[in-house]
């Protein structure tokens, strides 16, 4: 990574690590209500996970920018994601995947009884279907573009603290992306917990990741620091 990508990603760590850890924070107010209110918050986590994936996709999006010039940085994977978490959170927002639904349900299911006498029941089986398969292949991708990261032998530590807990938000999604989507055929109700256990645990790696960007920080200042040291 060369000198000037290095310091463009280390002003973007100073902006935003705190963005990630504040972020993280609210999510895990949010948990933390669903527990002490005995679960009478739980009816809102669709909406939660929606806002989730919208900041998320923000934070993401500023953060590819940030190395942009860099050929190890990955930002080019980082933006795409960044943008399909964006649309992801107003796709849930805005419920147009149950108002496409209600419009399956009111022209296709009449035509199928009509054929067939069978009835035609989607109801809740596209957004879960949406929403598990994009974590199944955020996951993945997560996963495969982290594991070959090398990184800078010179940012050794925290680096490899940032990559697994990358690689550990890669296989949270892909777990729950499974998970939800089995849910929606063998179990309906458990659907919003298990939606409530993802929130909660990217909550806590939100948290983890945005201190590791300030700690890579004072690692880069330090690199550079010796750098220079040396060319004097």
């Amino acid at each position: 990574m060369d000198k000037g990508a290095t310091i463009k990603i280390k002003d973007y760590f100073k902006k935003i690590w705190v963005y990630h850890i504040i972020v993280g924070l609210i999510f895990l107010m949010y948990s933390a209500s669903v527990i002490t209110t005995d679960g009478a918050m739980l009816k809102n986590v669709l909406m939660v996970l929606g806002c989730l994936f919208l900041l998320t996709g923000v934070g993401n999006i500023i953060y590819s920018f940030s190395g942009i010039n860099s050929i190890r940085f990955h930002w080019g994977e980082i933006l795409f994601w960044g943008v399909i978490e964006i649309f992801s959170g107003w796709i849930i927002l805005s419920k147009k995947l149950e108002i496409f639904e209600i419009f399956l349900l009111e022209t296709v299911g009449d035509v199928v009884r009509r054929a067939t006498t069978a009835e035609l029941d989607l109801k809740g089986y596209l957004i879960v279907f949406y929403i598990g398969t994009f974590l199944i292949f955020r996951g993945i991708s997560h996963i495969v573009t982290k594991i070959y990261n090398q990184g800078t032998s010179k940012q050794k530590y925290i680096f490899v603290i940032e990559k697994w807990l990358l690689i550990l938000d890669g296989f949270l999604d892909l777990v729950f992306g499974i998970g939800i989507v089995i849910s929606a055929y063998l179990a309906p109700e458990l659907f919003n917990y298990i939606l409530f256990l993802y929130i909660t645990f990217s909550s806590v790696i939100l948290v983890l990741f945005g201190w590791s960007l300030k700690y890579s920080t004072k690692e880069s200042e330090e690199v550079l620091e010796n750098e220079e040291s040396q060319l004097k």
